[in-house]
This record gives structure tokens, sequence and C-alpha cells, in this order.
């Protein structure tokens, strides 16, 4: 199928592999079908990207790449509706931001994806985690004064 994108102009995609968030991404309720764009395979970044509104995008990435150990503590009903029974059939991405300055990029870590495998039904949660940032800086110190 053909999808009219912001970023990348109109490409080809496989239903197939197509997202379905039935009560949208938070902020966007109306927009229920998305797909994974992988511009660049060596990157950890990669696209969520709209099929029904080529302006809706978001830079999404795999957390435990940036922050070791994380997990996602939620209650079975709140995933009961994208059906997700075992934790092993979970993806969990998160939206990152893109300042001016890509080396501070932060990723939202108390809002992350849930993504059913199997289904390809996904949900956006809201962690209660006090060791969690919205706005975690994804490069630490050390790499960002490389990276400036």
């Amino acid at each position: 199928m053909k999808v009219k994108t912001s970023n990348f102009g109109e490409i080809e995609l496989n239903e197939d592999t197509f997202i379905t968030f039935p009560t949208g991404i938070l902020g966007f309720p109306n927009y229920k079908k998305y797909a994974i764009i992988d511009v660049d395979e060596n990157s950890p970044l990669k696209w969520l990207q709209s099929v029904e509104e080529p302006a809706i995008s978001f830079v999404i990435t795999d957390p435990s790449l940036f922050y070791p150990g994380y997990s996602v503590d939620a209650w079975k009903n709140d995933l009961a509706d994208i059906e997700i029974d075992e934790a092993t059939d979970a993806i969990v991405l998160i939206i990152v931001t893109v300042p001016t300055e890509p080396a501070l990029m932060t990723g939202n870590l108390k809002g992350p994806i849930l993504i059913n495998a199997k289904t390809r039904l996904a949900k956006q949660l809201i962690i209660d985690n006090p060791d969690y940032d919205i706005k975690f800086r994804l490069l630490p110190d050390d790499l960002l004064k490389q990276a400036i």
C-alpha cells in the first residue's frame, strides 16, 4: 500500500506490518493505524508513521538500549485491549524528542508504547515510576561531550 509521509514522501508499505492503536496515541486519539519505518538499519532510531495522516510521525527507539533494566510494570487490564497475555509477546518502545541539537535528544520513559508482536495491536501507557523521566537524555554526559 502506498502511504504519504511528510518526512519521506510517498512510500510503499506492507499492510501486514501495520500496527493498530485501538485507542490511538496520547494526544492523537483519532489516528489508529501506524507503521514502523526503519530508515537506517544501523541506527537505533526508527519512525512510527501514521498511515492515515502524513504529518503525524514520531521518532521511536528501544529504551533498553539507553536505559539498561528498563521495564514496564502494567496491570493486566491495561494490556487486555491489546491482547497481551505473556510479557514475551510485548515489544516496548519509547517516543524520542529530537531538538535542533540532536545530541540532546530525550526519550519519554513514562509513556512507553507496547506492541503485541503477534496481533500488531498497540497502546501507549503512562507509567507511575519515580525513577523514569519524561525527558530522559539518551546520551550520557561523557558521550554528549564527544558529540557536541
